[in-house]
């Protein structure tokens, strides 16, 4: 499970808190999941006491496939999975002091406002999602005209596109990433698990989805979207590369996207 995954079981252990007043340890056949994404989570616990409640996630793994076929969000399909109704489906994700003053010494070398891009998409998961870089770079283009400042968070190893600012190098994580996204005024991408940290900053988005799943899978209310789909083939929930969804996002037009963009920022 990725990221984006792992941030979406954290309103469960937010409600189980709330109500047991104890943390929750997460555990599958390995052992105790230590994910980096929890640290500094109030309501995620590391070691097992008898203070805290342990949620056996292996259970809910052949539920996984099923949960992305459903018309209804992720976070409330796990939720009820463990018999408990979340009063927010957003995602929770506290940084460390650490974290937050080399942000705030970063945010000198970028303007008041500005936006973030991430144009790669995680292609180990799945190529279902990834969008033509050279349409992403038109997208570029075209905001820059408008005077919009661009900031590009990929990993170094990512390639770079034309008109943005570089911040690869200097950011060493994807906590310190998803940090700087709480500053930016718009962030955009394809569905992955920046948007969920973006969602848990509260902090607006746009995400371009893949035909893979309905966006209900993931959407949240603050986050604006476009879904590339057709009446033909839509939500085919497959992981493994799906000509059909590669093509539609090859063929997606990028002129809707920028349109969308300048509406909303």
């Amino acid at each position: 499970m990725g990221i984006g995954g792992q941030l979406m079981w954290t309103p469960l252990a937010k409600e189980l808190y709330e109500k047991h007043n104890k943390k929750v340890v997460f555990y599958n056949s390995g052992g105790i999941i230590k994910d980096n994404i929890w640290i500094n989570n109030p309501y995620i616990s590391f070691i097992k006491t008898n203070d805290t409640i342990s949620i056996n996630l292996q259970k809910y793994n052949r539920h996984f496939r099923k949960e992305m076929s459903l018309e209804q969000h992720g976070v409330l399909t796990r939720c009820l999975f463990y018999n408990i109704t979340p009063k927010s489906l957003y995602p929770i994700l506290k940084y460390t002091d650490k974290e937050e003053e080399k942000i705030k010494r970063l945010l000198r070398f970028l303007p008041k406002k500005f936006l973030c891009i991430e144009p790669h998409s995680k292609t180990s998961y799945t190529q279902n999602k990834s969008f033509s870089f050279r349409k992403w770079q038109n997208v570029v283009n075209e905001l820059i005209k408008h005077n919009i400042t661009i900031v590009q968070v990929s990993i170094p190893s990512r390639t770079l596109l034309d008109n943005v600012i570089d911040f690869r190098r200097r950011l060493s994580s994807f906590r310190e990433c998803a940090c700087l996204l709480k500053h930016c005024s718009l962030f955009i991408s394809t569905e992955g698990g920046l948007m969920h940290a973006s969602v848990a900053n509260q902090n607006r988005s746009f995400i371009l989805y893949s035909p893979m799943f309905h966006p209900k899978y993931t959407l949240y209310d603050i986050v604006e979207h476009l879904w590339v789909h057709t009446d033909e083939h839509q939500a085919c929930i497959k992981v493994k590369p799906c000509r059909n969804c590669i093509n539609q996002m090859k063929n997606y037009d990028e002129k809707k996207i920028i349109k969308k963009i300048l509406e909303i920022y």
